[in-house]
């Protein structure tokens, strides 16, 4: 089964970080939350607590089919400000893997370290001018580049079904979407 790291930050968007974690789990895929710092408490936007499992320090060595970035405007400030993030999601794209952001960090984290000049993403509507090829969709995943983006909380069942699909399989994730009970014009996924 495939594997994803989480990365979590002081600032982070609690419901995307927590959606995507736990549809992940769902999924059967290998979850990691981990903060960027070596304390394990994260302090998320709107004052949730999370207690990652790991720190950086346990993770930045270790390989992963996916790393994923929730958002969060001062969530996205931290990751973009650590040269360790910036490195750790280099490497994961070298090495033929997916990196997903959600909200605020496409354009705060990959559009302004110019990772991945040529990929299609999106992001928080209000960031669109950072994006020299937006796509105004939900959830959208540039397989050329293996970059998977999306627009905020409201999408994160969205980002985290696409992600689940890009691992595992579209039916995997049609398959955790049954138990949701999403509405109708949600995803894809409904049957």
């Amino acid at each position: 089964m495939p594997n994803a790291l989480v990365l979590l930050s002081n600032g982070c968007e609690e419901t995307e970080a927590v959606t995507t974690i736990d549809l992940l789990t769902r999924a059967g895929i290998d979850v990691t939350y981990a903060s960027i710092t070596e304390e394990r408490e994260v302090l998320c936007s709107r004052g949730v607590a999370l207690l990652a499992q790991k720190t950086f320090s346990q993770v930045k060595s270790l390989q992963y089919d996916a790393v994923v970035l929730p958002g969060g405007v001062k969530g996205a400030e931290n990751f973009r400000d650590s040269a360790q993030v910036i490195e750790k999601l280099k490497q994961t794209y070298e090495k033929g893997k997916v990196v997903a952001a959600i909200c605020a960090t496409p354009a705060m984290v990959l559009q302004h370290h110019n990772l991945f000049p040529n990929a299609k993403m999106t992001g928080f509507p209000t960031t669109k001018e950072a994006f020299k090829l937006w796509q105004d969709e939900r959830a959208y995943y540039d397989d050329a580049h293996r970059i998977l983006t999306s627009q905020g909380p409201a999408t994160s069942i969205d980002f985290a079904l696409k992600i689940i699909e890009v691992l595992v399989s579209k039916a995997k994730a049609a398959e955790v979407a049954s138990g949701l009970v999403l509405p109708d014009g949600i995803n894809d996924y409904r049957h």
